[in-house]
């Protein structure tokens, strides 16, 4: 037992032992006193800010910069400036599949293309360059 422990029992021994020498009277004098007291006491103050309006504000401006860095890190990078010689023509793409509707609507019904585009051969060509 430390040397707190051993005070706090010594300190609720005494107090026991003078409550027991005191009269039911003085002891209903103390008791009503003590609610006096209390309900004469002003009402504790609520603490917090001084001013609500400057949490206000400071929580207001750190939700804002916050939104601002979401949109910055979400933008696309800006697009750097094309000089005339990068820029190169491209010539129209010519299909095959132009001139009939039907074969273009029995390409897109038959399961086995979808089966092909998923292939690894599907994946060579399509990396081919021209």
């Amino acid at each position: 037992m430390s040397h707190a422990d051993k005070f706090d029992d010594w300190t609720r021994q005494l107090h026991a032992q003078a409550v027991s020498q005191l009269s039911p009277q003085a002891l209903a004098r103390i008791r009503a006193a003590r609610h006096a007291a209390v309900a004469a006491a002003p009402a504790p103050r609520r603490r917090g800010f001084a001013w609500p309006w400057l949490a206000y504000t400071a929580t207001g401006c750190a939700v804002v910069f916050a939104v601002v860095l979401g949109l910055r890190l979400q933008a696309p990078p800006e697009p750097s400036p094309v000089t005339p010689a990068a820029t190169a023509t491209v010539a129209p793409i010519v299909s095959p599949f132009d001139g009939d509707p039907d074969l273009v609507a029995s390409l897109g019904e038959d399961p086995d293309l979808y089966l092909w585009l998923a292939s690894v051969e599907a994946q060579s060509v399509a990396m081919e360059s021209p």
